[in-house]
């Protein structure tokens, strides 16, 4: 062998040599006598005190879990017993964790580019006490002490052990102790997905139906498949845990299940996970995996949510949600939860609030200086009574914080939740029902909340086969809220708004229109302080003989009425401008003319202190014995409304022609409300305007 040969077998043979003797030397070195460096070293570099106060050993291990060359190849594992770590200076607990024991196995390549990589680590016995100021700060986010290091620090995997945990955070007013214990056997993943499903149908599914259920299970084995077609199953569950305490001043109890090793880098198996939540009156569980946090798609659950108001949702999530009646709701939750840049997807959930049907997909998503709430909701069937709550009207009757003598919604708004979430979401729904039926359908609307500024436009429905287009704003920003409606509705079937017997009602087609500003702090508050105006037009259809006259007080005809049965009456036009001041809405002009008799209502309706003071007039045309015409009062609250003859003189007879001028000035108002589609342009509503445009001309109108 030549020289220079011999050299550099010689060379790596000393390097080899050095290398052994290094790991010699480093498995059968004391590490006690260096605990106070590595206490101090450990210490300046989490920013915490640390104390060992047990054995610290080092020996070299292969790990079988690894694949290929490397579960060949020891590392060096270290092992700290008895280990306590310091609270930050604010934490209420003096300690932040204690263990009984904490291994890790540590990368020893890594080190030559200044990189602390820990393949997997173990604590035994753990204690964290974890806590959160109301400036965000947190005690588990470890930043030294301040000084920028040269060294990265990443770990691979944690393995669970039996331990307990602390968790308060001061600014969602949480306050959880519990305790993570091994289960006496593990159970495997989709074993305890079937077992969740079951559960939840008999207490949460069964609200949104066998079809949803149904659908729900067909959706896990539809995903058990596709895990399996993958190869990556999720580890079996090995740990269970218990909590309780108080969440958002609510008491808090909850259960669950976890896996035995949480992946953190490179997941070879998700990290399985199963609860069930009880915060006050709201339930929650699901059961699904956490892949990778760093992982846009890491989290992937089923989902199920049930209460009493979904308005709840804010204290526990901070999510603004509109007040509700009872609900329960299930579906897929997925995507990556991480404080800052949050992401979630409701997908394809199906809820029952109330009576009512609703589903869709909903997306939440972190961002600055919002969190943004985005998606689409359809409804195949709304009950009109689970709307009630929505725009703060009473529901329960025993409510004691409701003043007993109003009528129009008093629960007041809450714009400071606006204030805390964005929105972007359109509804759909293709029925809504009163009790048994409203003719509202076709609902179609986009809800924007922009800095707490609600928008819902375009508001669009079908009512009463009408088509109604509308667009309504309010303002949060300011105490009270400002508020702005802008409506119109055009060829309402009023037949199937006031649905009667035929033989008595039969109405015809209606239009009208409403512009209204208001500033408020509930709907009833709202409605009181209303300024604008409001116009509705008639056209067309019949009215029983025996109703009318009632209204026209002609007694003898009430009479024949009774004995010979009722006949109709046709209803040429009817038609209504009233002017809103304050709340306080002006008939300034309301007319009905029929073939028989010619009805003006003057007067107002005061919704700031919810009270009627109108007067009908009616104008009977023709020559009609004994017929009483005195004005008729309509008067007092709206819960008791009193309807009485005025004691003064009659009304001299007259011809149909005169009662016709009479209302005919006011009528002029109406002009901007004439529309072809409610009947032929002779009909009796468009003699009605045509008279009422020429008295315009001489006389002003009646204020």
């Amino acid at each position: 062998m030549k020289r220079h040969g011999k050299l550099l077998l010689g060379i790596a043979g000393a390097i080899v040599a050095l290398v052994f003797i290094a790991i010699v030397v480093v498995a059968t070195f004391d590490w006690n006598r260096a605990k106070p460096w590595v206490v101090a070293t450990v210490s300046q570099a989490i920013g915490r005190s640390l104390a060992v106060e047990g054995n610290l050993g080092l020996e070299w291990r292969r790990d079988s879990e690894l694949d290929g060359w490397r579960s060949w190849v020891p590392t060096p594992h270290v092992t700290a017993e008895k280990v306590t770590v310091g609270n930050a200076e604010w934490g209420k607990a003096k300690e932040f964790g204690t263990a009984d024991r904490v291994e890790f196995d540590l990368a020893v390549l890594p080190l030559l580019t200044r990189s602390v990589y820990i393949e997997r680590m173990r604590f035994v016995a753990p204690n964290a006490n974890l806590e959160r100021l109301d400036d965000g700060r947190d005690n588990w986010t470890f930043n030294g002490d301040g000084t920028p290091s040269l060294w990265t620090f990443d770990i691979g995997r944690i393995a669970l052990d039996e331990g307990s945990f602390t968790f308060v955070d001061h600014g969602k007013a949480i306050d959880v102790s519990g305790k993570v214990e091994a289960l006496g056997q593990s159970i495997a993943f989709d074993d305890l997905v079937t077992a969740q499903i079951r559960q939840s149908r008999e207490e949460i599914a069964k609200q949104i139906g066998a079809k949803g259920t149904q659908r729900l299970e067909q959706r896990a084995a539809a995903r058990a498949e596709a895990r399996k077609q993958r190869g990556k199953q999720p580890q079996r569950y090995a740990f269970s845990w218990g909590a309780e305490g108080t969440y958002a001043k609510e008491p808090f109890k909850g259960t669950g299940k976890v896996g035995g090793v949480f992946f953190l880098r490179n997941p070879d198996q998700p990290f399985p996970m199963q609860a069930d939540v009880k915060i006050g009156d709201t339930r929650i569980a699901f059961v699904g995996t956490l892949v990778d946090p760093l992982d846009l798609d890491s989290l992937d659950l089923h989902l199920w949510l049930s209460g009493n108001n979904l308005s709840q949702l804010y204290n526990i999530a901070r999510i603004t949600m509109p007040n509700s009646p009872k609900y329960a709701m299930e579906g897929r939750l997925v995507g990556r939860f991480k404080r800052g840049a949050s992401k979630l997807r409701y997908e394809d959930f199906t809820a029952r609030i109330g009576g009512s049907d609703v589903g869709g997909n909903l997306e939440y998503e972190s961002r600055t200086p919002r969190p943004l709430l985005s998606g689409k909701i359809e409804s195949d069937e709304l009950q009109f009574r689970d709307l009630a709550p929505l725009i703060g009207a009473n529901v329960d009757a025993g409510d004691k914080n409701r003043p007993t003598a109003k009528v129009l919604p008093v629960v007041p708004f809450r714009p400071e939740r606006w204030q805390a979430m964005d929105a972007d979401v359109r509804f759909t729904g293709d029925r809504v029902f009163r009790d048994s039926q409203l003719p509202i359908h076709k609902v179609d609307t986009r809800i924007v909340m922009d800095n707490a500024i609600m928008l819902l436009e375009p508001l669009k429905f079908r009512y009463a086969h009408g088509d109604v287009d509308a667009t309504l704003r309010m303002d949060g920003r300011t105490a009270p809220i400002k508020a702005t409606l802008d409506l119109k509705a055009r060829d309402m079937q009023l037949n199937n708004l006031f649905p009667a017997d035929p033989g008595q009602v039969t109405l015809g087609r209606a239009d009208g229109e409403a512009k209204l500003t208001a500033t408020g702090d509930s709907v009833g508050a709202l409605l009181g302080a209303a300024n604008g105006g409001l116009k509705l037009r008639l056209g067309g259809g019949t009215i029983s003989k025996g109703l009318l006259e009632t209204v026209g007080l002609n007694l003898p005809n009430i009479v024949v009425t009774k004995m010979f049965g009722d006949k109709q009456v046709k209803i040429a036009c009817a038609a209504a401008d009233l002017v809103a001041s304050n709340g306080v809405f002006d008939s300034r002009s309301f007319v009905i003319d029929t073939d028989i008799a010619l009805i003006e209502v003057t007067g107002k309706i005061d919704l700031a202190n919810e009270r009627v003071d109108l007067v009908v007039h009616p104008h009977s045309k023709g020559v009609r014995v004994f017929s009483l015409r005195s004005p008729i009062d309509v008067k007092g609250p709206f819960r008791d409304i009193d309807v009485s003859v005025q004691k003064g003189p009659l009304l001299a007879r007259a011809a149909g022609a005169i009662g016709l001028a009479v209302v005919a000035a006011p009528a002029a108002a109406l002009l901007p409300l004439t529309s072809t589609s409610l009947g032929a342009p002779d009909s009796r509503c468009e003699e009605l305007v045509k008279v009422a445009q020429k008295a315009q001309a001489g006389k002003p109108a009646r204020k």
